[in-house]
């Protein structure tokens, strides 16, 4: 047993967050332990292993009923075929030789040395030793974290065969904030929370990535606006002072900036636990913050549109949770806090 641990540390990064890929977890920590019990073939064989894991979880994830009953070569073949390896064509070829090369010398190196590839007389000493077979490992840490690094950071849930709820926080957050969850008592001292999103993504997946879409939709068409919005602004030194309401709504004052930011620090503080969270400063660093942004980034209409208000949540959390501010009244605090900015900076149109 070696007296230090092995750790695929590219791998692991790349699969955090795919707890629910429990085989996929147990093919790395097989390598790991292989490496750790000094076993140089077995090291072969689970690295393997592995990297036919990562191919197969990629095309289920890509492809409707994809083959898997490929050997190791053909399979990669399937897997550059619907994941890119880079958006410039040199070096999208050369990775595509680079890993070309580590997936055939892997299944040889496996196929002729490996602990489960035959059997050999009993006096057969394998020329593999353990720092050839660390290297092997390291290949394929390194292989397989790049891969499924791409494949995360390319997912089309319009286009995937298989989607999956932490890669979508924004949106959960977005539907959580429209419903109500739901509380399971499993004893007298135990409840577990669900939230709408947990409850709809396990009880229908369609129905999820329907809502999905629908989302990424919406925030794809306000961000086309904001952006059309900032083209069309005159330059800095024409543009007038006051922000452009729409006609359909009526004129509202609009209120200074040092004004504004000090009512939006009077509603975040909704009880004298919130108070004594956070500092004067802290407490108008993020105030300025809010006005700013509902007044100049929040988007066109921003108050009618539920992907930009679950946006401008998400971002005013990370500045509550970023100063410390106590977890229990946070969402009280940034309900406040939207509704204040809504009722102060009604319907700007966004500059950026």
């Amino acid at each position: 047993m070696s007296e230090l641990a092995f750790f695929l540390a590219s791998s692991t990064r790349a699969i955090a967050g795919s707890e629910d890929a429990v085989h996929l977890i147990e093919q790395k920590e097989r390598v790991e332990q292989a490496v750790i019990s000094n076993d140089a073939a077995l090291t072969l064989d689970t690295a393997k292993a592995f990297l036919e894991s990562i191919f197969k979880t990629i095309l289920s994830d890509r492809i409707q009923e994809p083959d898997l009953n490929l050997d190791m070569t053909p399979l990669y073949r399937s897997v550059r075929d619907v994941l890119p390896l880079n958006r410039d064509n040199d070096a999208n070829e050369i990775l595509k030789n680079l890993t070309n090369c580590i997936v055939h010398n892997v299944a040889e190196l496996r196929n002729k040395y490996g602990a489960a590839s035959h059997g050999d007389d009993g006096y057969y000493e394998n020329p593999i030793e353990m720092p050839e077979a660390e290297m092997i490992a390291h290949l394929v840490d390194g292989m397989a974290g790049f891969l499924f690094r791409k494949h995360k950071a390319h997912g089309n849930p319009e286009l995937a065969a298989r989607i999956y709820y932490n890669d979508h926080p924004v949106f959960n957050d977005y539907f959580d904030g429209q419903r109500e969850g739901y509380k399971i008592e499993l004893g007298e001292d135990r409840v577990i929370d669900l939230s709408p999103s947990q409850l709809l993504f396990a009880a229908d997946e369609y129905a999820y990535r329907e809502f999905l879409l629908q989302f990424l939709s919406s925030e794809k068409e306000d961000q086309e606006a904001v952006e059309v919005q900032s083209v069309v602004e005159p330059a800095p030194e024409q543009q007038v002072v006051q922000p452009v309401i729409p006609e359909e709504l009526p004129a509202v004052e609009v209120l200074p900036i040092d004004e504004g930011v000090q009512q939006i620090m009077q509603a975040i503080l909704i009880n004298d636990e919130a108070r004594m969270s956070v500092t004067d400063e802290e407490l108008k660093h993020v105030a300025e913050f809010i006005a700013d942004y509902a007044q100049n980034r929040a988007g066109v209409d921003w108050q009618k549109r539920g992907p930009l208000i679950a946006r401008f949540r998400t971002l005013i959390r990370r500045y509550l949770i970023r100063v410390t501010f106590t977890e229990a009244f946070l969402d009280h605090a940034v309900d406040a806090a939207i509704e204040k900015a809504a009722e102060l900076y009604p319907s700007r149109m966004g500059t950026s």
